[in-house]
Order: C-alpha cells, then sequence, then structure tokens
C-alpha cells in the first residue's frame, strides 16, 4: 500500500485553491462583462429611447407646421416672410424635450415664389397649376444628447377652375341628366355628389370626379336612372359603359362594398372615374379661411362676386373679384380702382345712344320688371377706356342691390385684344347683380373676323361672365323688340341661333327667356366655356322651366383654349399636397 505524507496532502490542497482562484476570477469577468454589456444595452435602449421620442415630437412638429402653414394659406395663397416666420412650433408635454429649429420657409425666395407645372398624378392629372413650393423644418433635442430633425416639402397647388367643362363646389350636388344625347368634352367635377343618368344618351369624354359619390340615379328619386345609357372614356379614349355606381353592383342588381366599387370604377375606366373612395380632395375656392364656412359653402363663396365697400376687411377684400377688376361701373359711371372717375358719357353705340346706360324689360324668370344697366362692350372698346387688366366690375347701383335690378352685356361679339397688363387679351365681366348676355358673345377672332365652324377656338381671346345668375337673350331678341314683350306669351319671343364662347360662373346653369324650339323652329345656342357653380341664387328667383321659354338644341362644349390662356382674373381653387420628406 502506497503511503501519503502530509506535504502531498497539503500540496494538492495548494493546486484546488489556486484554481478556485483562477475559477472566481472568470467569474467575475465575466460577471463585469455581464454588467459592462447589461449596462452598454440599456444605455444603448435608453438612447434609441430618448431618439425615438426626439423623433416623435419633431414629426408632431413638421405636422403641426403643416397644419398652421395650410391655414394660413387658406387665409392668403401668397403669405408674407414675417407670415410664415410666424409659424411658431407646438409645445411639447415632455419638458425633457424641446425645439432648437423650427421654419417653415418658401423654396423660392424671390419673386415669382410660384411656377407654372402640370399635374402628373392623382384626381386631378393634366391640369395646370400654379405651384408654390414650402419647407417645413423641426429640429428636437432631448436627452443624453439624442436629437431629431425633420424636413417635409409642401406643396400649395392653385388650380384655375376654367379648366373644368363643368365644376360644382361644395353643397352644390351636380345632376347631369339630359333628355337628349348629350356628348361632353371637358372635365367634370364636384366638391360634393355627382348623379349621372339620361334619357336618350350620356357621353363623357374626360375625367368625372367628385368629393362625394358617384350615383347613377337622379338627385330627386334614388330609383331612377332614365333608360339611356352613361358612357365615359377609359384611360385609351375608349367609351366604357357605366351600369353601375358607388352603391350598386352591375346593372344595379346589389348593393355592394365601396371597395368594390373603387376596383371596378378604376378596372373600367383607367382612374378617370373616381370619388371620395379613391380619396379625391377637395379643391377649396378662394375664399380666406375666417370668411369660409364649410357648412355653408355658397354662402361663403358668393362673396366672390360681391361688390366692395369702405368697411371690408383685408380678408373680405382678399374674397372679392370686385378689387381686381380695373374698371368699376356703377350705376352709370365707370372709376378705376383708386376711385378716379373715368369718363364714358362720350362713348355711344351704334344708335347714338350712351354705351352705359338703363334699359327695363320683364323678366318672366324673376317674375318682375328688370331695370338693367346695359353695357355697350364693342362700344367702350372703341373709345379705349376697356380696363388694362380684362377685369370690369359691374354693379346696378348704388348701395345694396334688389332683385330687380342687373347687368346686360350687348354687343360683345368682339373683345378687347391684348394689352401690356393682359397680354392675351379677353375680358372677365363680374357683377353680384344677375347678369344678361345678349346676341353673340365672343365670335370674333382677335382680327374682327367672324368665327366659322372651321375656325379654331384657340383663334378667340379668353372670356369669362361672372354674376348671381347668367340668363343667355339670342340674337332676336333686340330685333323682335323682346324688352316689350316680356309679358307676352313666350311664342312673342322667338329665338334664333345664338353663340357664347365663355366661362360662366353663376348660381344656376344658363337661363332662357325665349322660345328657342316651336315658334322659333329648332333653334341652337351653341356654347363654349366652362361652367362653374360655387353659390346659390342671392338675387335672382330659381329657374321655373318650361312655362318661361322653350328650350334650345344645346351644343356645348368645354372651350379648350383654356387649356393654355385663362380668363383674366380666373379664380383658382387650392389644393395642398405633400412631397419629400426626409430625416437630416
Amino acid at each position: 500500500m502506497k503511503q501519503f505524507n502530509g506535504q502531498g496532502i497539503r500540496e494538492e490542497r495548494g493546486v484546488v485553491l489556486i484554481v478556485a482562484l483562477l475559477v472566481l476570477a472568470v467569474l467575475s469577468v465575466l460577471g463585469l462583462a455581464f454588467l459592462t454589456t447589461a449596462r452598454t444595452e440599456d444605455t444603448i435602449a435608453a438612447n434609441y429611447r430618448n431618439h425615438t421620442a426626439a423623433f416623435y415630437a419633431a414629426e408632431a412638429g413638421t405636422e403641426s407646421g403643416i397644419a398652421t402653414l395650410k391655414a394660413l394659406l387658406r387665409g392668403n395663397p401668397t403669405p408674407t416672410d414675417a407670415q410664415l416666420a410666424g409659424l411658431v412650433a407646438p409645445a411639447l408635454t415632455d419638458p425633457n424635450y424641446a425645439f432648437n429649429a423650427f421654419r417653415v420657409q418658401r423654396v423660392r425666395t424671390v419673386l415669382p415664389y410660384s411656377y407654372r407645372t402640370t399635374l402628373s398624378g392623382g384626381a386631378y392629372t393634366g391640369l395646370f397649376a400654379w405651384t408654390t413650393d414650402y419647407v417645413v423644418t423641426a429640429s428636437v433635442t432631448g436627452p443624453r444628447g439624442s436629437q431629431a430633425r425633420l424636413s417635409q416639402k409642401v406643396q400649395h397647388v392653385g388650380i384655375p377652375l376654367f379648366q373644368f367643362g363643368i365644376f360644382r363646389g361644395r353643397g352644390i350636388p351636380l345632376q347631369l341628366f339630359p333628355g337628349t344625347l348629350m356628348t361632353f368634352n371637358g372635365r367634370i367635377h364636384a366638391n360634393s355628389n355627382i348623379h349621372l343618368g339620361t334619357i336618350a344618351g350620356l357621353q363623357l369624354e374626360s375625367y368625372v370626379t367628385a368629393t362625394g359619390n358617384i350615383y347613377r340615379h337622379s338627385v330627386a328619386d334614388p330609383s331612377y336612372r332614365g333608360p339611356g345609357v352613361v358612357q365615359i372614356k377609359d384611360a385609351g379614349g375608349n367609351l366604357q359603359t357605366l351600369n353601375f355606381d358607388h352603391e350598386y353592383d352591375y346593372n344595379f342588381a346589389t348593393l355592394w362594398a365601396e371597395n368594390d366599387w373603387k376596383n371596378a370604377a378604376l378596372s373600367t375606366f383607367g382612374g378617370r372615374v373616381q370619388d371620395s373612395t379613391m380619396g379625391v380632395q377637395e379643391i377649396v375656392p378662394p375664399i380666406p379661411d375666417a370668411l369660409y364656412d364649410p357648412n355653408d359653402a355658397p354662402a361663403s363663396s358668393h362673396l366672390m362676386i360681391e361688390k366692395g365697400s369702405a368697411a371690408d376687411s383685408p380678408d373680405l377684400e382678399a374674397a372679392k373679384m370686385y378689387y381686381k377688376a380695373g374698371l368699376i361701373i356703377e350705376n352709370e359711371k365707370a372709376y378705376d380702382q383708386a376711385g378716379n372717375e373715368v369718363k364714358i358719357n362720350t362713348c355711344k353705340d351704334t344708335n347714338g345712344k350712351q354705351a352705359v346706360r338703363k334699359e327695363k324689360f320683364y323678366d318672366a324668370d324673376n317674375k318682375t320688371d328688370m331695370e338693367v344697366t346695359q353695357i355697350d362692350v364693342g362700344a367702350l372698346t372703341a373709345c379705349g377706356v376697356m380696363p388694362k387688366n380684362g377685369i370690369l366690375y359691374a354693379t346696378a347701383k348704388e348701395g345694396s342691390p334688389n332683385k330687380g335690378e342687373g347687368i346686360r352685356l350687348v354687343n360683345g361679339a368682339q373683345l378687347p385684344g391684348p394689352t401690356a397688363e393682359n397680354p392675351q387679351g379677353g375680358l372677365t365681366v363680374v357683377s353680384e347683380n344677375p347678369v344678361y348676355v345678349m346676341g353673340n358673345y365672343n365670335t370674333k377672332d382677335k382680327n374682327g373676323n367672324p368665327r366659322t365652324v372651321s375656325t379654331p377656338l384657340t383663334d378667340l381671346v379668353p372670356a369669362a361672365v361672372l354674376g348671381d345668375a347668367i340668363t343667355v337673350l339670342s340674337n332676336n331678341w333686340d330685333k323682335n323688340k323682346s324688352d316689350t314683350k316680356g309679358k307676352d306669351p313666350i311664342s312673342a319671343r322667338p329665338a334664333a341661333d345664338t353663340e357664347v364662347n365663355a366661362a360662366v360662373a353663376s348660381g344656376q346653369s344658363l337661363r332662357f327667356l325665349e322660345d328657342w324650339r316651336v315658334t322659333a323652329g329648332l333653334k341652337t345656342l351653341t356654347y363654349n366655356g366652362s361652367d362653374v357653380g360655387l353659390w346659390n341664387l342671392k338675387y335672382a328667383l330659381p329657374n321655373t322651366c318650361c312655362p318661361n321659354y322653350a328650350p334650345p338644341i344645346r351644343k356645348y362644349g368645354y372651350d379648350t383654349l383654356f387649356d393654355t390662356s385663362q380668363p383674366p382674373g380666373t379664380p383658382m381653387g387650392a389644393i395642398v399636397t405633400r412631397g419629400q420628406w426626409s430625416q437630416l
């Protein structure tokens, strides 16, 4: 048997102690490493939380900047640098975070701030617009040196409204329900619902968009769609049948989900038929935010055509086209924007009468005798007193208007040509009164030659008439002495073929007072322009239709001249879009 002495045992014990110490040292190192790692991860996690919180605070800053910028632009589409600098960052709830930079700036720092562009996406593809670029920048710092800096580009897009063949504002539903075959070449948009139907056929050749819904039934009767077929051209230019709508599936058999309507409309028409389901954005009329009541948009929009007064606030001045006019006719006198009288008493018509004078006749629609301020457009043009900027404001008298007053435009076949202030030429007439257009209007080219079937519309000058209501009196009105026959049967007022080439904005589509069908023998109104409805009638009575006139053959179309040249002072609706986003 082997014997162990005490020294051997002690040696083994020494080895164990060393091993134990080594193990303890390794464990200590590992523990320290684990502790360091934990502390590092905690620091990283804390830094991440701080950075994330700073990011969200900066994002809140950009969103607040966009919201306040939108509100500013609604009141003033061309804000000053001081107004932009006055937009401040929102308050943050956590005192550990603060904005160290917040700015809302224009990209272009010198005039002109805006530039013309063609929209290339969404419901308004193909329209030209005046775009101003802004950048909202927000930088936030937080604990442990955390920070975030975000930048968001915002575009204020001004869209001239007369690019639409038919446009309706909020609160004014659009119904197209023709009794005879109707083909229309212009874009159609409503900031509300659109109702399409037909007796004989309806063919629409451009975009149909609505911020509300698109229905295939009449406004009055949701069950009535008419026996005719509604067709709309797709993206390839082919007519496709709209035999479904926002509510009902194909052939109106059963209700369906909004997403089904969306998919069917997009696949059938290639994006040329869109409504709220596709997120169509409202085009807001040019009314300052302080005056625009979305719950009564028609009343707010009527401000555009109302007369100015000494008590008007800056917001009202921004809203009213009165303040854009280069010439103001009030009663039977004329003034410039500074209030200086412009002498027009020497301007005479072809009969030697005053070019601006009072006339009276009975309006069967308004059911009253109308006293109108008659304006001979040709005579004023020949006198050289037409506004250099192409915008004429006319009001029947001083003070508030009443229902028996109006404006009548005569001898308007040739409109003013180009000037330094209005290089494209043309004329826009604005009035808060009912306006009557008598005879051919804007039918001679820039050289004074009458337009023929082969004359392109682009040879004419751009024109517009904005009023409470707009009534067309045919070329036969004066020849037939219809001023004295207003209370006679409509057969006493036979119409003649007439042509009007001008955008119109009023509280109701074009009105008539003559017999265009029976006695006259099927006469035609040729109308090329843009039909805009933003307000309801305020001074004219609603049209009661057939007892007061027999309707013309309507040869209506969009004036393609407006694709490039808009009438002077054309009102611009606005949308605000988001552009590039970046983290700096």
